[in-house]
Order: C-alpha cells, then sequence, then structure tokens
C-alpha cells in the first residue's frame, strides 16, 4: 500500500471511528477529548522529535506541521479513547486515577506495538535504533506514557482539565522517556533484539489473553459498539502488514499475540 492510499484511508477511518465512538457518547464531550489528545499528541511528538531525534517519518507523507504529519495526531487520540474504554468495560473495578492511568497506559503500548512494526517495515517511519522488529522498545513505551498522563488529566472533574492536559500530558510523556532510558533503555534492551523479542512479545500476548480470560469470568468484556471502533483502525493495518510483508513470520506471530486477546475479550453480539 502506498502511503498517498493509506492517508487517504486514514482520513476516512478517523471519520468513521468518530461516529461508531459517538454511539456511545455525545458529540460535545466526544470532540472536546478528541481535539484536547489530538493538540496534546501533536505537542508531545514535535517537541520529542526536536528534542531526541531518535525517529523521522517518510519524505512521502503529506500536510505535515513541521515534523510531523497532520493525520498521525489525528488518528493517536482514537487510539487513547478507545483504549479508555476498554479499561473501563474490562476492568471497571479499577477505579484508582493512578491505577486506572497505568491500565490505559499499558493498553495503549500493547496497542502500539502492533502499530510501530507494521508501520516501519512499510516505510511510513524509522527509528535510529533498531530493537524489536526495527522498532526500539522505548519507541513503543512512548505512546503508552502519553496516554497514561492523559487518562489521568482526563480523570480529573475539572472543567479546565483539557487546558491542563496540553501542558502535563507532553511534559509527563517526556519525564517518563528521560528517566526509563537513563534508568535502563540506555544501558540495555538496545540493538537487534532478534529472536527473543518474539518470544517475549508471544509471552506477553498469552499473558493478555490469561488476564482477559480471568476478566471475562468475572463479567468483564469489550461491548461490540466500544470494539467497533478499534476493528475499524485495525483493518487499515492489517491490509497495510498483507500488502507490505505478507510472508513476514514474526510480525504475523507478533499481529497475532496483539489480536488473540482482543477477540477474547471481545462480546460480538450487537446488542451488546
Amino acid at each position: 500500500m502506498s502511503i498517498p492510499v493509506f492517508q487517504a484511508a486514514c482520513a476516512v477511518i478517523i471519520v468513521l471511528a468518530l461516529s461508531a465512538m459517538a454511539r456511545r457518547t455525545a458529540w460535545g464531550p466526544l470532540l472536546r477529548d478528541y481535539v484536547a489528545l489530538a493538540v496534546a499528541g501533536y505537542l508531545g511528538e514535535q517537541s520529542c522529535i526536536s528534542l531526541y531525534h531518535f525517529y523521522r517519518y517518510s519524505s512521502l507523507w503529506t500536510l505535515r506541521v513541521i515534523d510531523v504529519p497532520l493525520l498521525v495526531p489525528l488518528i493517536w487520540p482514537l487510539v487513547v479513547m478507545s483504549a479508555r474504554s476498554v479499561g473501563q468495560t474490562m476492568w471497571p473495578s479499577v477505579r484508582d486515577p493512578v491505577q486506572r492511568a497505568t491500565l490505559v497506559g499499558a493498553i495503549v503500548a500493547f496497542d502500539a506495538s502492533l502499530v510501530e512494526v507494521v508501520a516501519v517495515r512499510a516505510g511510513l517511519w524509522s527509528w535510529a535504533e533498531p530493537g524489536h522488529l526495527g522498532v526500539p522498545v522505548i519507541g513503543i513505551l512512548g505512546w503508552g506514557f502519553f496516554a497514561a498522563a492523559a487518562d489521568y488529566v482526563l480523570g480529573l472533574k475539572r472543567k479546565a482539565r483539557h487546558l491542563w492536559l496540553l501542558l502535563i500530558a507532553p511534559l509527563m510523556t517526556h519525564a517518563l522517556i528521560v528517566t526509563s532510558w537513563w534508568a535502563l533503555f540506555r544501558h540495555t534492551l538496545r540493538g537487534e533484539l532478534g529472536k527473543s523479542s518474539i518470544e517475549s512479545m508471544v509471552a506477553l500476548g498469552l499473558l493478555a489473553f490469561a488476564l482477559v480470560l480471568r476478566a471475562r469470568r468475572r463479567g468483564g468484556s469489550i461491548p461490540f459498539a466500544v470494539a467497533l471502533p478499534r476493528m475499524i483502525a485495525a483493518s487499515l493495518f492489517v491490509v497495510l502488514l498483507v500488502t507490505s510483508a505478507p510472508t513476514d513470520r514474526n510480525l504475523w506471530l507478533h499481529t497475532a499475540a496483539v489480536a488473540l486477546p482482543y477477540l477474547m475479550a471481545t462480546d460480538f453480539r450487537l446488542s451488546s
């Protein structure tokens, strides 16, 4: 799939996913969260590119705002918002703000692992260092850090939380990236990780599957209306994978490791 075609598909998916989310959330609150996340996501990403020079987008992307293609910060809010819905429906007993933010961050990092490896393989962007299938581990965790900070701020019962989001989410993302880099990733888990990272991803997928199975037994599930926006977005990356790496066994193993827990978690009844 060419980048121009991918960009056109992204624009369609943004509209479809927001429309699907509007079935559960009124347009006003939905768009306020979406716009705030998009602006905060852009500020976080542009500042990361400018400060760290650790990754760059393909020159074939159009409609950039400095270094970041406009479509990227328009897509990532959907990932964060849907992850919040997944956390609320699968684990409704998690109410402590810090625990909830950690849960949302973990879900987004899990999702980002698939987005990153497929997108890098397709040439949409590239990293300064290798890692797991061409993506350094800290690169996968970065959006999880952002999502955790964003969820914490959005969970505050304050009228100005969307303005606070623009400041706190990027700053907390930088704080977590820098701290994790100097505490861990500067010293280990760098370079081409090879077979061990595939095995670790499969193990992580099995752990996620077990956690989901336990939650299902306690009554937790992802209603179809919550799963639908995710399925719409995931379909694009499945097509991207099929067109860019149809025979890459490791990428397919990674995809299966991410997909199976969601298949177990989703209640496919249309009335759910």
